[in-house]
């Protein structure tokens, strides 16, 4: 099984039973069905300003009760990254440095190239890198927009 998610509105500490509940029900699920959980890979993180970070979730592990190994400031999820408090910051810094790498790689390797040639390779080889998952991650903060004159 992976990327499986698992998120709950921390508001109380019955809310963290409620969603050690559901990981414990996630893991008899994935149990019954033959699909083993490699709780290794598991992680916790928590999104928000007053979040307490002192609370452990627990997976059982080939019959041993465990906790869930990391907890993470930031995560990478389908190429987004995403810290704590949702400003994609290293997401956006990710991907401009992608987008510059390209740009490198088209420089270095087409030396001649007429302005159609030019807007296709940038078109597929840069672009594509900023445009991916933009709606989720779209800059709107003024430090995270760079306007160049």
């Amino acid at each position: 099984m992976d990327d499986a998610k698992i998120y709950g509105h921390i508001q109380c500490p019955d809310d963290c039973n409620l969603l050690q509940y559901a990981l414990a029900g996630l893991q008899s699920w994935s149990q019954k069905w033959l699909l083993n959980l490699n709780t290794k890979k598991c992680c916790v993180v928590s999104y928000g300003r007053s979040v307490d970070k002192t609370v452990t979730y627990t997976l059982v592990d080939h019959s041993n009760q465990e906790a869930v190994p990391e907890r993470y400031d930031k995560v990478k999820d389908l190429g987004v990254w995403s810290d704590e408090k949702l400003s994609f910051r290293e997401h956006i810094q990710d991907k401009i440095n992608k987008a510059y790498m390209m740009l490198g790689v088209i420089k270095r390797n087409f030396r001649h190239l007429t302005i159609r040639t030019f807007v296709l390779l940038y078109t597929t080889m840069v672009r594509s890198h900023l445009d991916y998952c933009c709606s989720v991650w779209a800059p709107y903060k003024k430090g995270d927009i760079i306007l160049k004159h």
